[in-house]
């Protein structure tokens, strides 16, 4: 599945690339410009626009979309999990700014390119050769693993 989304769920785009789904995301959009990508790439809109949804490519089934009903991340995670029965893990695979795809590098490579206590303490890099954006598994992990922890509780 791909999706596109539009401005008012940038940060669930974020969180849907941190699972490995393609998720475009381009902050500066306009409707006609998102419902031409994704009628041109097959994606799925996600959206909390009530009005978008109100277009023709909607209402002839020509586009699919997920209307996002709750501003707090985890019931958008839950709701997409949900609605779409699809698993929603922590999967780093994807470029969390630019959704390309990440490639593991060798440590001794990128020496001088993350700050020194990072190169110190991390032995497992990613990178992205379309954004030159390098991923580790920092501090901040816990806490994605924890969210992800609470969209996947049974009983919520």
């Amino acid at each position: 599945m791909k999706f596109i989304a539009d401005v008012m769920v940038g940060r669930l785009a974020k969180y849907l690339r941190m699972t490995g789904n393609d998720v475009m995301y381009i902050n500066d959009i306009d409707d006609d410009q998102l419902l031409k990508i994704a009628a041109a790439e097959n994606r799925i809109v996600i959206t909390r626009d009530t009005l978008m949804l109100e277009r023709r490519e909607f209402k002839n089934g020509s586009l699919k979309s997920i209307f996002i009903k709750d501003d707090k991340l985890v019931n958008q995670l839950k709701q997409i999990k949900s609605e779409l029965k699809i698993s929603l893990k922590p999967n780093l695979t994807r470029c969390l700014v630019c959704n390309g795809l990440l490639s593991k590098v060798e440590k001794l490579d990128i020496k001088g390119k993350v700050p020194p206590y990072v190169y110190k303490t991390q032995n497992n890099f990613l990178f992205c050769k379309k954004c030159t954006k390098y991923y580790w598994r920092g501090t901040h992990y816990e806490n994605i693993k924890n969210i992800f922890h609470i969209v996947n509780r049974a009983n919520d």
